[in-house]
């Protein structure tokens, strides 16, 4: 029982656990916990990469803009991003975020649609 429990602890601290952003930088994380269609696109700030579920990507230094989208069977939603220049702390993005205009450090979604 007290192993089990310790490795219950211990596995979760591991799995929470992650890098504080650096000041003034954008970590976009994809956070999905669907089975399907999870797989998070982030192009701008230095990057153009697919994310998978539990997955992050850094940007570039100085980044204040990038495009996020997420794939379904018959359409592609995506959203515009768009960050203040001066970023006091590091911040993470997810796509909740993104989806519901609410985001960290003044960012703002200023466009999305499906295609």
């Amino acid at each position: 029982m007290l192993k089990t429990i310790l490795f219950a602890v211990l596995f979760g601290a591991a799995m929470g656990c992650e890098e504080p952003v650096p000041d003034g930088r954008i970590r976009v994380k994809n956070d999905s916990l669907d089975s399907s269609y999870n797989i998070v696109k982030v192009v701008g700030g230095g990057v153009s990469r697919e994310l998978a579920p539990h997955e992050s990507v850094l940007l570039a230094k100085g980044a204040t803009s990038f495009m996020m989208s997420r794939r379904y069977k018959d359409h592609t939603k995506w959203y515009q991003v768009q960050c203040p220049r001066n970023l006091a702390k590091g911040i993470t993005i997810k796509m909740i975020d993104v989806h519901l205009n609410r985001i960290a450090g003044g960012c703002e979604t200023t466009a999305g649609g499906k295609s």
